[in-house]
């Protein structure tokens, strides 16, 4: 014996659908809630400057931005705009001089990170 099935007519789903409440709006608010409180913010997860010889190999990782996202990078006070927007970066120096090196990591809200160091340049030979 077979045992035929009959599929239920798109225009009577629709009635059912139609006659179904709806989610209170309230519902969409309490769902955005938690999604924004989650956001994370600007952090600077990592920031380094290898001392080579007459070389510093800098970097900088950082996690939390909004894009976009600029990478400002400092030496001596003065910013480089070659480096603009990179986050690794070899930078020139003289042997036995003292570097003040900066790099500043700011996002679309206006947040900022900042890393930060005063390594010496080392002499030699690559």
């Amino acid at each position: 014996m077979r045992t035929s099935y009959r599929l239920v007519p798109p225009a009577v789903l629709a009635i059912g659908l139609l006659l179904c409440p709806a989610a209170p709006a309230s519902a969409a608010t309490t769902t955005a809630g938690p999604a924004t409180a989650t956001a994370m913010a600007l952090t600077l997860d990592e920031g380094s400057c290898e001392p080579l010889a007459r070389r510093f190999l800098c970097s900088v990782s950082y996690s939390g931005a909004i894009a976009p996202v600029a990478i400002r990078w400092f030496v001596n006070g003065g910013y480089i705009p070659a480096y603009h927007n990179k986050s690794f970066v070899g930078i020139g120096c003289q042997p036995t001089v003292r570097y003040d090196i900066r790099a500043v990591i700011s996002d679309a809200t206006g947040a900022s990170v900042e890393y930060h160091t005063t390594p010496v340049c080392r002499s030699g030979n690559p």
